[in-house]
């Protein structure tokens, strides 16, 4: 058998390759096992020197035949027991730890010599830490839980609706009161049209009215065989002349009746005496009764003519009367219509709130009927936000859920946005211009301001906002494997 033999230094070299037992499997095998052990308990490790042929013999007769090696291994002799001495007065000295040396790597697997040259303490400290912060997001995503959110874009509005001034007549601007953005109260003037024509139309009824009324004064006189006039007040104190042509027209034609009755009476009574005198005669036979029956003829007509004029003046009193008051009811209400078209001329705001558009600025311009002039937005009523939600996202949304408003105007991450509750959606969508289909809910806020310590920002219909939804949650292991499982659903399915 061939040995190693020692250089010049008394080291021994390792047994090269081609001098190595033809089995050293065991001898490897028992190595690594003496060095996990060695490592994994703390004990010293035993002197690293090269095994010498005839160890390597005998470990392999040892392997073959088992017994032979426990009864060939050498006796250790008892000591006699010496009882007068003392034990020993310090303990035996600790042994000392041996570390591997790169020698013994030689005979040990490559995996296991990059493991005991490379392997770090903090190496199984951090693994734990990973394994650790893994197990900890692990549960942490499948118990905690994240809102589920559905955002629309909208605007504020006012839940009664924008108010618009027209006007009824048009006409030429003669005064404009307010501007874009000015606050008015119900019942402020706003602005004024021109109400020169309706004055002038009014002024001729009004004069056509006391015309009308002098004359029914007159004519109720007449009818009343009054012996004088009496007319309205305003009528005496500012129509002078009126009343005095009336008065003049009264007297006169009093005087006509009065001789027309005189003239006719004074016939009847001359008639009436030549009756008398011919009744006589022709009862004589001096006068023909042909001649008595033309006077009593005459008389007769002479009293129907009487009777006649007293009543045709009456009649035509009492017809002018009646034609005049039917003119002075139409009169009155043509007088009733230009007051209240000259009140419309004075555009007055309907409602409290702002003005939001002015369409017309310029003085002496011309109105038409029905023209949009003032928008007027109410602030008293409550504000509402309607917002556009995807078809895609409106399965999810119920009146009554929760939503939060943000308004562009103001930085929420500073001041914060509205608490709002759905309140309600749309039957069908909505197509917009550019052909985008969309649903309208509504959401009441019930606020009318953001309030941030003692700053109060307003809020104005019109504003653009961001409504957030909140409609239901989900864990964020479900949030994290959603994707994947949605992938899941469409893989494998194309053609």
């Amino acid at each position: 058998m061939n040995t190693p033999e020692p250089n010049r230094s008394g080291i021994r070299k390792p047994i090269a390759k081609e001098q190595m037992p033809s089995n050293p499997a065991s001898q490897r095998a028992e190595l690594e096992a003496e060095l996990d052990r060695l490592e994994s308990k703390g004990e010293p490790k035993r002197q690293e020197t090269d095994p010498s042929p005839q160890q390597v013999s005998e470990s392999k007769s040892a392997e073959a035949n088992p017994s032979d090696a426990k009864s060939n291994a050498p006796k250790e002799e008892a000591k006699p027991v010496n009882k007068d001495e003392k034990p020993a007065a310090t303990a035996a000295a600790p042994k000392k730890e041996v570390v591997p040396q790169k020698s013994d790597l030689d005979f040990v697997s490559d995996t296991k010599a990059a493991f005991l040259e490379n392997k770090s303490p903090y190496a199984s400290l951090l693994l734990f830490v990973i394994v650790g912060i893994i197990s900890a997001f692990t549960y942490w995503a499948s118990t905690s839980k994240v809102d589920e959110i559905t955002r629309g874009q909208g605007k504020v509005v006012p839940t009664d609706s924008l108010q618009i001034v027209q006007s009824l007549e048009g006409g030429i601007l003669s005064q404009l009161n307010v501007s874009e953005g000015s606050i008015v109260n119900k019942g402020d003037t706003l602005l004024r049209i021109d109400n020169t024509a309706f004055t002038a139309a009014k002024s001729e009824s009004a004069a056509q009215r006391d015309n009308l009324m002098a004359t029914i004064a007159r004519l109720e006189a007449e009818a009343a065989d009054l012996e004088t006039l009496e007319f309205p007040e305003h009528i005496t104190e500012t129509r002078p002349d009126l009343v005095k042509s009336e008065t003049s027209l009264f007297q006169s034609r009093r005087s006509n009746l009065a001789g027309s009755i005189l003239h006719l009476s004074k016939s009847l009574e001359l008639k009436k005496k030549e009756l008398e005198i011919t009744i006589p005669l022709a009862e004589r036979g001096i006068v023909s009764q042909v001649e008595l029956l033309r006077l009593q003829s005459i008389v007769n007509d002479t009293e129907s003519e009487l009777i006649r004029v007293t009543s045709d003046y009456n009649k035509e009193v009492l017809s002018k009367r009646n034609e005049a008051k039917a003119k002075l009811e139409q009169v009155q209400q043509s007088i009733y219509a230009f007051d209240d078209k000259i009140q419309r001329t004075n555009i007055v705001s309907p409602v409290n709130g702002t003005i939001n558009r002015v369409n017309f600025n310029t003085i002496g311009g011309v109105i038409r009927s029905g023209e949009p002039i003032v928008e007027i937005v109410p602030y008293e009523s409550d504000l509402i936000i309607e917002a556009n939600i995807l078809p895609s996202d409106i399965g999810f949304i119920r009146p009554g859920q929760e939503a939060t408003v943000k308004l562009t105007a103001y930085d929420f991450s500073i001041y914060g946005g509205l608490k709002g509750v759905v309140e309600q959606i749309s039957a069908d969508t909505t197509t917009d211009e550019r052909g985008d289909s969309f649903y309208t809910i509504q959401v009441r806020t019930g606020e009318r301001s953001l309030k941030t310590g003692s700053q109060d920002f307003k809020i104005i219909p019109g504003m653009q906002v961001e409504v957030n939804i909140l409609t239901g949650n989900k864990t964020v292991l479900d949030y994290i494997f959603k994707p994947l499982l949605r992938a899941k659903m469409n893989a494998l399915t194309e053609r």
